[in-house]
């Protein structure tokens, strides 16, 4: 799938879509015409919640709320599977569901949900979608952080997670594959974003000595609206295998040749040591 102008008559999946940025992309791909999104979230009472209100503004049959734990893989499999029995398609995959804790008791819930869920959700996707598997192309976004890029010692499970997401995001997504595939997959690191999971009431669940990071940089947390719609312009904009930071309100910015530079440098490093 080549780069798209419009999200019009695109059916979309959309994961850790009940609230936060999630439920921004719904919503604003919605209101794009997409012929339907369907969003994936284990909060039940959140999903139902902006199930009913899309439902009511944009019709029952451009929406659908999935109960699902996106790590579990037996779970988002039947999750694709539905979707694609009742569109017989599949455009676009979003995978923006996360956690973060410093609760040690949490850490392997943390990879599961923000790494084993993504390559979950990415490989089901290809299945689907991949131009040599039948499919008609499409699009991955995979929702990294620019804590892969500067790994925090508050957070060092988080932090390891969307590393790994952009690593294997970049290594999945060589041109090679695409030219096979034609399915577009991108990364998008975000920056501090104001979601659930930066405000004071969640602090218990940090580090107390990583509060200020997280709580009082209110300066340095950019609006949910200022994601979502740089994560838009990525989709519409970006080529296979790019990385892009959507950061403090502005523009998404382009890593791609920052990424690979570094890499290339570690790897000669390396081989001439």
């Amino acid at each position: 799938m080549a780069k798209i102008s419009s999200f019009e008559e695109s059916v979309v999946i959309v994961t850790g879509g009940a609230t936060g940025i999630g439920a921004g992309l719904v919503r604003d791909i919605l209101s794009q015409n997409a012929r339907h999104v369907t969003f994936l979230d284990v909060a039940e009472r959140e999903g139902e919640v902006l199930e009913t209100e899309l439902m009511n503004k944009f019709g029952t049959l451009k929406v659908m709320f999935i109960k699902c734990d996106v790590a579990d893989e037996k779970q988002i499999g039947a999750a694709f599977k539905k979707v694609v029995n009742k569109f017989h398609r599949l455009d676009i995959v979003i995978n923006s569901a996360a956690i973060l804790s410093t609760d040690e008791t949490l850490f392997k819930r943390m990879v599961e949900v923000n790494f084993i869920a993504v390559i979950c959700s990415t490989l089901n996707a290809l299945d689907i979608m991949a131009a040599d598997k039948g499919g008609a192309g499409g699009t991955i976004i995979n929702i990294s952080s620019l804590l892969a890029l500067k790994p925090s010692p508050h957070l060092p499970v988080y932090s390891a997670t969307k590393s790994a997401v952009l690593q294997f995001t970049n290594s999945i997504a060589t041109n090679k594959c695409y030219s096979k595939s034609q399915v577009r997959i991108l990364t998008v690191c975000l920056g501090p974003t104001d979601t659930a999971i930066l405000h004071k009431h969640n602090s218990n669940s940090f580090d107390k000595s990583c509060d200020d990071c997280l709580t009082s940089r209110v300066s340095d947390r950019q609006r949910v609206e200022s994601a979502v719609k740089g994560i838009i312009d990525v989709i519409k904009k970006a080529g296979n295998s790019t990385t892009w930071i959507i950061a403090s309100n502005n523009p998404p910015f382009d890593i791609t040749e920052r990424i690979r530079e570094g890499l290339y440098i570690s790897c000669y490093e390396n081989e001439v040591s």
